[in-house]
């Protein structure tokens, strides 16, 4: 295990101030058909994004004891100031986070994040509080909960958008499941036109291959009042050793070569395959990913994840306030800041 390790929390805050001194806002991301567009220049934006939640599971799973119980990432001023230019340096322009307290201040995380070119995509549930899969509804309480999130987040500039549901459907017997989250899209969107703002809302899907094509195009079809404005996707099928045909991401690709709007990784970076384990992962699907192959079709992907867990898929441990730098970080830093996705302009697409 490589380490490198950041002490001082006092300079790592100053040295933010310092970059969002000098930073205007993030140009907004707008959706346009099936891609990412920054708002003003037309360029294409493909995410290069990182799951920022401790305590949290792969697919968004509480590590917690308490079902309940989470951490906002984003109202921890020092934290943030601690880990935004470690995102920064490892090439991040995204981070997910899977719930956050919307009674709570963000400001200050919001704007490190902006000064340093990150923008976010949040779930709107929290533990305990989003659509179960065994006995789903979309409720009053839900309704407020989501709603809240939108107002706490949606007015910064580098908001992307939120995703109303996670994995609720994951294997044939929870499909009816999946009218809820429909629903919750559906009213969330409506909130959000009426509100104002410009986010999207959308869903994050398992690999289930059962339901991952039926989930899919129930999502996306319909009026588009009611349906996803982007498609996030949880896949871990590219265990080393593998590639672009045997890791199914060709299918995948040619699945959604169709499909209406932005499709994205919302997870990916498996950890198991001979090179098992943090600090061991090569990242190779960066390179597909971000590829000839996929880049028409795919708007990159969140890698999982930032903080060190029991399931070993952190790029960096947290001891107290010390944050140490592992394998992993510098294994994905180089792959990512290596990719040059074929890209379109707004204006000719």
């Amino acid at each position: 295990m490589k380490g490198s390790v950041i002490r001082s929390v006092s300079t790592l805050f100053a040295a933010a101030t310092l970059f969002g001194a000098a930073s205007a806002s993030v140009d907004p991301v707008i959706i346009k058909g099936s891609k990412f567009f920054y708002k003003t220049n037309g360029t294409q934006f493909f995410i290069k994004g990182v799951a920022y939640q401790e305590g949290v599971g792969a697919a968004g799973t509480s590590t917690s004891s308490s079902d309940v119980t989470y951490s906002d990432p984003l109202s921890d001023a020092t934290a943030c100031a601690r880990d935004v230019p470690l995102l920064q340096k490892l090439g991040a322009n995204v981070i997910r986070t899977y719930a956050i307290d919307p009674t709570a201040d963000h400001s200050t995380c919001m704007k490190l994040l902006d000064a340093a070119g990150i923008y976010v995509i949040s779930d709107l549930g929290q533990p305990n509080l989003s659509i179960n899969r065994e006995t789903p509804e979309w409720n009053l309480d839900l309704y407020d909960r989501y709603t809240a999130v939108v107002d706490s987040l949606a007015n910064y500039t580098n908001v992307i958008g939120f995703f109303a549901g996670n994995e609720v459907t994951n294997n044939a017997s929870y499909t009816p499941a999946s009218a809820f989250v429909k629903a919750a899209v559906r009213d969330t969107k409506a909130y959000i036109k009426k509100a104002g703002y410009t986010a999207g809302v959308g869903y994050a899907a398992d690999d289930d291959a059962t339901t991952r094509a039926h989930v899919a195009a129930y999502f996306n079809c319909g009026d588009t009042a009611d349906t996803i404005d982007f498609w996030g996707y949880n896949i871990y099928s590219w265990c080393d050793p593998s590639d672009y045909v045997t890791s199914g991401y060709q299918n995948h690709t040619e699945t959604f070569s169709t499909y209406n709007v932005p499709v994205f990784f919302a997870e990916y970076g498996c950890n198991e395959g001979t090179a098992s384990g943090t600090g061991n992962r090569d990242f190779s699907e960066v390179a597909a990913l971000y590829g000839t192959n996929m880049s028409g079709v795919f708007s990159g992907g969140i890698v999982y994840e930032y903080f060190q867990e029991t399931n070993d898929y952190g790029l960096v441990s947290l001891s107290g306030s010390t944050v140490t730098k592992l394998q992993d970080y510098d294994n994905f830093s180089t792959k990512i800041h290596a990719i040059s996705p074929s890209s379109v302009n707004s204006a000719s697409y």
